[in-house]
């Protein structure tokens, strides 16, 4: 069976529960202090982390330019000392796993019309 992007719900919300987690560490560790030294380390896991998992999962990042500016831009705010303690990984996974099941259920949509269409013909 080929994986072609679908993201399950419960799949999505781990993904997004995570970013949760990773936010929320980073925050205190922003509130102890030691958070410009380690929180670009914690963003880079987090990027690796959650690149992996979408690919996994069948999302492109290089096909679509959507994903690689989505992922990257959020990313690149988590690499801003001060804009680390800020949700950005959980708007960034969020909104990921959304525009994937928005995509899903167009491609499902134009799917079901174009075989109605030949049917019809």
């Amino acid at each position: 069976m080929e994986n072609k992007g679908k993201i399950g719900n419960i799949t999505g919300v781990c993904m997004i529960s995570t970013a949760l987690f990773i936010d929320l560490l980073q925050m205190f560790f922003t509130c102890i202090i030691i958070g410009p030294f380690i929180n670009w380390l914690v963003s880079f896991y987090a990027l690796l982390t959650f690149w992996l998992w979408f690919t996994l999962n069948g999302v492109k990042f290089t096909k679509n330019p959507k994903n690689f500016f989505t992922i990257g831009g959020g990313a690149g705010l988590e690499a801003i000392p001060l804009f680390a303690s800020l949700p950005a990984w959980t708007l960034t996974i969020t909104s990921l796993v959304l525009m994937n099941k928005i995509e899903t259920k167009v491609k499902e949509i134009t799917k079901k019309d174009k075989s109605t269409k030949k049917q019809n013909a």
